[in-house]
């Protein structure tokens, strides 16, 4: 089944080479905004601006304008993103107050995308995604492990769940502890993505994960994560040089542009 682009601001996701988002975090608003700044000059495609690094659990209106001002300085489409401690983040896991805040943001149009944690559960998730979409932004669904799980299979499985519940973009990121591990969770991950027909992101953290970041390509994920600055998650290259090396991958598979 062939995956249906989605577009996020000015971009679209799951048509040509893989896209590049950079995140973007800081501890003022100030310290975002050089940030965004960065990411532009780094040659990103999109900015996924993790709120988690401002605080915990921010009001909405913080929220919002931090958005605004990560708009302003780097002109690109926007990801809205708090990683809570349930996914590795510095996010607060109330569940209640996560739902609130993604539900506002997303209503108030302060992004072109949220990031929604499956771990939130399930009728969360569903809400968040309805809520979302009647202010006609989309939709990444996250899931995250970064200890070891007992089956490269239930990596696959989350982005069957995401999709189910409303996720434009499916997401799943794994820390890998081997070569043979990484490629596993790939290989599920990439199954499950063609099956729900949906652009897909198969991350395998870690060292041995770095294949699934630079030739995430041919896994057939349509983004991925570079830094310009800090990383927020570990195995991330930075921008530049992954830009690169997507150039190459893609222009050795035939793609064009």
């Amino acid at each position: 089944m062939a995956n249906r682009a989605v577009r996020v601001g000015s971009i679209v996701l799951g048509e040509g080479m893989p896209k590049i988002c950079v995140p973007v975090m800081g501890t003022t608003p100030e310290e975002l905004r050089a940030a965004a700044r960065r990411a532009r000059l780094a040659g990103a495609d999109l900015i996924e601006l993790r709120i988690d690094s401002l605080s915990p659990m921010p009001e909405a209106e913080e929220a919002a304008a931090a958005c605004r001002a990560v708009r302003e300085a780097s002109g690109l489409p926007l990801i809205f993103t708090l990683r809570t401690a349930r996914d590795g983040g510095a996010g607060d896991a109330d569940a209640a107050a996560y739902e609130a805040l993604l539900a506002e943001t997303a209503r108030g149009g302060a992004c072109d995308a949220v990031d929604v944690e499956l771990s939130a559960g399930e009728a969360a998730f569903a809400r968040i995604a309805r809520a979302a979409h009647e202010a006609g932004v989309i939709v990444v669904g996250s899931s995250h492990a970064f200890g070891r799980i007992a089956d490269a299979r239930l990596a696959g499985n989350w982005l069957s769940r995401q999709a189910r519940l409303g996720a434009d973009v499916l997401k799943a990121a794994v820390m890998a502890h081997s070569r043979t591990e990484a490629l596993a969770l790939c290989l599920h991950m990439a199954r499950a993505g063609e099956a729900e027909g949906r652009p897909y992101i198969a991350i395998a953290m870690g060292p041995c994960g770095v294949i699934s970041r630079a030739a995430c390509e041919a896994v057939g994920s349509c983004l991925t994560f570079g830094t310009a600055g800090e990383a927020s998650a570990p195995g991330q290259m930075e921008a530049g040089a992954l830009r690169q090396v997507l150039l190459s991958i893609h222009g050795a598979m035939g793609g064009e542009g």
